[in-house]
């Protein structure tokens, strides 16, 4: 009698430490499938320029925007987003991943994609990121990156610590109506308390091919891991061939504690 309880607790214990295994397998294959298979990114919706009118058709559009979707971020100072460049006549699908060090605003790595003209089916989204999740999943854990869902646009005014900070643009160019631009766009971040700072400033010289007129601040995104934020610069350029123009974001890194001057 003795041996035939200890023979039935002998295979209670193998089959707990079967199914032991078994779910400790699943958690790390769950695991692993998730460290490789990066979520496709929701379109951060912005304002002004950056976003077109939903009401007026494609050929009445004033600008032709380019599309923001933020991704993720590091412990020390990078940002990772994927944008989809405006198509002016191509019909052509165009998208780049960038990882951006907002310490420097040094773009550390990034991938672009321009699509065949006239493809059927159409390339979208939905088509192209399966193609590049693994590769972008990859980049991301390579430099820390770790991915969000819920990203707040700020502004115009950040709210930060018993501080009100505004990143703020000064424009000063001339342009011949084409592609020359002379002149400077200087992006500030002042500070209710601690002042104001320069975080970044592009020189246009009218012998470069540009095409820049105008550009605007819809907002600006929070790191969760320090008191950094991206501030997002919305420029207006000529399009190629005239109206309607076109955008493009520009990314800007700012500290709200630091370098600020009275």
């Amino acid at each position: 009698m003795n041996e035939v309880i200890i023979r039935k607790h002998g295979l209670y214990t193998l089959l707990i430490a079967v199914l032991f295994l078994t779910a400790g397998n699943f958690g790390t294959a769950q695991k692993r499938e998730t460290e490789t298979t990066l979520p496709k990114p929701e379109r951060r919706k912005l304002l002004g320029i950056g976003e077109s009118d939903p009401n007026v058709s494609w050929e009445a559009q004033k600008f032709i925007t380019e599309s923001f979707y933020p991704i993720g971020w590091s412990r020390d100072g990078k940002f990772a987003y994927f944008v989809e460049p405006p198509d002016e006549a191509c019909g052509c699908y165009f998208a780049k991943f960038v990882i951006q060090d907002l310490k420097t605003d040094k773009v550390i790595w990034q991938d672009e994609y321009t699509g065949e003209s006239e493809v059927k089916p159409e390339e979208d989204l939905n088509s192209f990121w399966p193609q590049r999740q693994k590769m972008y999943s990859a980049k991301l854990k390579e430099h820390g990156i770790e991915p969000h869902g819920n990203f707040r646009l700020l502004g115009p005014a950040i709210n930060f610590d018993g501080d009100v900070l505004t990143p703020r643009l000064d424009i000063s160019v001339k342009t011949d109506g084409v592609f020359e631009v002379d002149g400077t766009v200087t992006v500030n971040m002042d500070s209710e308390r601690l002042g104001t700072k320069v975080i970044r400033q592009d020189v246009y010289k009218k012998e470069d091919v540009n095409g820049f007129r105008n550009a605007e601040i819809p907002g600006a995104l929070l790191s969760p891991f320090e008191s950094r934020v991206a501030v997002i610069v919305v420029e207006e350029l000529r399009g190629y061939e005239g109206p309607p123009n076109i955008t493009r974001i520009k990314i800007v890194g700012s500290t709200l504690k630091t370098g600020f001057k009275k």
